[in-house]
């Protein structure tokens, strides 16, 4: 049987009603109370936040929980906030990559104690997920789906399905029933490697028609969610050119949903990047863009480590 470990942090499962609305009060062992798991399960309590409120901080902490009792258990369960999950998901993907274990994310919409509330299914698929042999990997276990921890965004508030648009393309998801892990999927490298840092020095801006930058004093690399297939507005090129200019890094991402960016394949663009040095995510998540970019930036020194580290060696300037 497997030893599993359950990390509580908050979040809509662990929610009780107050004057004030849903508040984060129930502790992580009492999500389990009269549930059969099939694992031998050991759970402790983080945080016990709405995951409106978590920040860097709380993930590299959960990473250093992990790492420090990765020897002592066959694999990870995390109860965590819908609202930054996906974030949560990415930053562990940064900072614990190619695990040979399997670390699940999981939540609800509805509070364990609700009427009809998912939280009893999700929470069981996880551990189910975790328990299988085959797992492997930082993921997001959500209404019988496993999500790559890299390729989630949350787009829906209301329904007990929240990522039906989070496999993004490049991304995978796989049926909890039916599911199958690839034993060669991690090309990168097959050792796990843990990291403890993630920088604040990341600011992202959606671009609006008509909008300037604004960038607050001491950022380091900005992400331009820009429309399309990417690209930089000819008013707003001086600008961009400025701050790549003064040592920021500038990254362009997209709007859209699918199809990620292809800056090269229109002149404003294709002229962009010739002025100044531009990265972009291709289809990478925004989610997972800003998490790569706050762990590049805590490892690097310049913009040619940087560059290195936010783009896989082999992507060309794409994720």
């Amino acid at each position: 049987m497997k030893r599993l470990l359950i990390l509580g942090t908050g979040g809509t499962i662990a929610c009780a009603e107050t004057e004030n609305g849903l508040a984060p009060l129930v502790p992580v062992n009492e999500l389990l109370k009269g549930t059969k798991l099939p694992a031998e399960i050991h759970s402790e309590q983080l945080f016990n936040l709405d995951s409106t409120n978590m920040t860097p901080r709380h993930w590299e902490k959960l990473a250093r929980h992990i790492h420090e009792r990765y020897d002592e258990f066959d694999g990870f369960v995390v109860t965590h906030g819908t609202d930054t999950m996906a974030y949560a998901a990415a930053a562990l993907s940064c900072l614990i990559q190619n695990s040979r274990k399997p670390i699940a994310f999981t939540g609800s919409m509805k509070p364990m104690s609700a009427e009809n509330s998912d939280a009893t299914k999700n929470l069981l698929d996880a551990v189910r997920f975790a328990s299988d042999e085959r797992a492997f990997g930082v993921r997001l276990v959500f209404s019988g789906t496993i999500y790559d921890g890299k390729h989630v965004s949350k787009s829906d508030s209301s329904v007990s399905t929240p990522f039906p648009f989070s496999e993004t393309e490049g991304g995978t998801s796989e049926n909890l029933d039916t599911f199958s892990v690839q034993e060669d999927t991690q090309k990168h490298g097959g050792e796990t490697r843990f990291y403890e840092r993630l920088s604040d020095d990341v600011f992202h801006v959606k671009l609006i028609p008509g909008q300037r930058l604004y960038i607050p004093e001491g950022i380091r690399a900005v992400i331009l969610e820009s429309y399309g297939a990417g690209g930089v507005p000819d008013y707003l090129l001086g600008d961009v050119t400025k701050l790549a200019n003064t040592g920021v890094y500038v990254i362009i991402a997209t709007q859209c949903t699918y199809g990620g960016t292809r800056l090269y394949e229109y002149e404003v663009g294709r002229y962009a990047a010739k002025v100044c040095p531009l990265l972009e995510t291709g289809k990478a998540t925004v989610e997972y863009a800003v998490a790569r970019a706050q762990w590049a930036l805590a490892y690097s020194e310049n913009y040619g480590q940087f560059k290195k580290l936010f783009c896989l060696e082999d992507c060309e300037g794409r994720l």
